[in-house]
């Protein structure tokens, strides 16, 4: 079940998701700092943060449906697989919409501010899901895994499994 868009034997999908997922976190920071100090800066750092956000999420997608249509997975890894990418895919739009929100410091000057705040939060929590649903797929159902590269690893893995039996 080895992914398909690895460098060796690293996946690539679980390597780009470091950076969607800490824009979005600094965006939630500096619109944090925007509300208690009332500055326009943090609020424009927060746009492009969430901009970012959704470029790279957009850039690991990619790889992320390599893996979902060419890795071979359990029953269960695939429901899971389903999830973890319509989460995502809804991250994304929702993170798009707040961003249309903030066009030109417009939730700032209209009563659209809690709304844009809330597709910034609402958002980074379902982030936070579909993340656990990723490691599950791969500490559970060894969705881009390399099987038994480790011989030692492997012997240790089995041991486990028998031991929990």
């Amino acid at each position: 079940m080895k992914s398909r868009a690895a460098i060796g034997n690293h996946p690539i999908h679980p390597a780009l998701v470091a950076l969607p997922i800490g824009a979005f976190f600094l965006a939630l920071v500096a619109d944090a700092f925007h509300v208690s100090t009332r500055n326009g800066f943090w609020y424009d750092v927060a746009g492009f943060a969430i901009a970012v956000g959704i470029v790279t999420a957009l850039l690991a997608a990619v790889f992320g449906f390599i893996d979902f249509f060419g890795v071979e997975m359990s029953q269960a890894g695939w429901r899971i697989a389903k999830w973890h990418m319509g989460i995502n895919l809804t991250v994304v739009a929702l993170y798009a919409v707040g961003l249309w929100l903030r066009r030109d410091h417009a939730a700032m000057r209209t009563g659209l501010w809690p709304i844009a705040l809330a597709l910034e939060v609402f958002p980074f929590l379902l982030l936070g899901v579909s993340g656990w649903l990723g490691g599950k797929m791969s500490y559970e159902h060894k969705v881009g895994v390399v099987e038994n590269a480790d011989p030692e690893a492997t012997a240790l893995g089995l041991k486990e499994a028998k031991s929990r039996r």
